[in-house]
């Protein structure tokens, strides 16, 4: 039986109580999309998304970096008592959340997060992020840094100057510092791409790492494991390209490109069959309308596209055409 999501039992506890209710709801692993739609409601009641992120933030300070394995043999109890946590039961339980429910994580953690399309955040020091589609931010300001982590998809800063406060971007493993700049960050599976289109960052693969200075139109990555690679210049206009609707491939492997296009669709893509085989594609995608650059691609990739309800789509490679008689 799955465990009830805590909206109707809310109303008679204090605020804070039936955040924390929320949390340990999203902790259980029983997240639902009609539940979902319930914590939204509830958010947009008066003084309750200032509760939910006091007690997120608590979250935040008993749990562990994503990726981190237990080592514990039990979970909490499903049924909770309605009393004060206990910081072992609080840690145990997001450390469940991490594992077990990405998603929900990546709520509790997200102070700014996109669906599918990019949008524009204006960030407590005057600068600018924009998100792109399926992307995900943390904000760490204090009076000694700006901070900035990426969660998730790819972002483009325009940064406000500040001598007392450098602007940081801690994303995978390593950390990008802006040196009065605008650039964008990208993580595609765990590979961080970095890309100036004014002035200056320097980047490094490890909090302890080496740095490597990057001016306008140039781009670097580092990934687990590896130290910071310089990548071919691009044109700094063209860097973040996505923010004016156009995502450019530049031979980029089939698998790729279906994948970032699919950040702009609604319904999810499945791939079916070996895209490896397929040539490299370079083209540009008008992401305001993802089906028809969908099937742009699929013209000029080899694809077939099935659709299906929902918003499914299936794609796979073309069945080659029958020879003529």
């Amino acid at each position: 039986m799955s465990q009830p999501h805590p909206f109707a039992l809310a109303d008679a506890e204090p605020i804070h109580a039936q955040a924390r209710e929320w949390i340990a709801w999203l902790a259980s692993g029983a997240a639902d999309e009609a539940g979902l739609g319930e914590f939204e409601r509830w958010l947009q009641r008066p003084g309750h998304r200032r509760a939910f992120e006091h007690e997120r933030q608590l979250w935040r300070s008993l749990g562990p970096r994503p990726g981190h394995r237990s080592t514990a043999s039990t979970l909490p109890p499903r049924q909770r008592r309605r009393s004060r946590w206990r910081p072992a039961l609080a840690a145990a339980a997001v450390l469940l959340l991490a594992l077990a429910s990405p998603e929900a994580w990546l709520r509790l953690r997200a102070d700014h997060r996109s669906a599918h399309a990019a949008e524009t955040v204006a960030l407590p020091d005057g600068s600018r992020a924009v998100l792109d589609a399926d992307s995900a931010i943390a904000i760490r300001y204090d009076r000694d840094q700006r901070r900035v982590e990426l969660l998730r998809g790819r972002v483009w800063f325009e940064v406000a100057a500040d001598p007392a406060r450098r602007f940081a971007v801690v994303a995978g493993d390593g950390v990008i510092e802006d040196i009065s700049t605008a650039f964008a960050v990208a993580d595609e599976d765990g590979r961080i791409e970095t890309a100036v289109s004014q002035g200056r960052v320097r980047v490094a693969a490890t909090a302890d790492g080496g740095w490597t200075y990057l001016d306008a139109g140039q781009r670097a990555e580092y990934g687990p494991g590896r130290s910071v690679a310089r990548l071919d210049d691009v044109p700094a206009d063209g860097v973040g390209g996505w923010r004016q609707g156009e995502l450019l491939l530049e031979n980029a492997a089939v698998d790729v490109a279906v994948r970032q296009l699919a950040r702009y669709r609604a319904g999810p893509i499945l791939i079916r069959g070996d895209l490896a085989g397929l040539p490299k594609v370079s083209a540009a995608l008008r992401i305001g309308r993802p089906e028809q650059a969908l099937d742009a691609l699929a013209a000029s990739a080899g694809l077939s596209v099935t659709r299906l309800p929902l918003g499914v789509a299936i794609v796979r490679p073309a069945a080659p055409a029958a020879s003529a008689r």
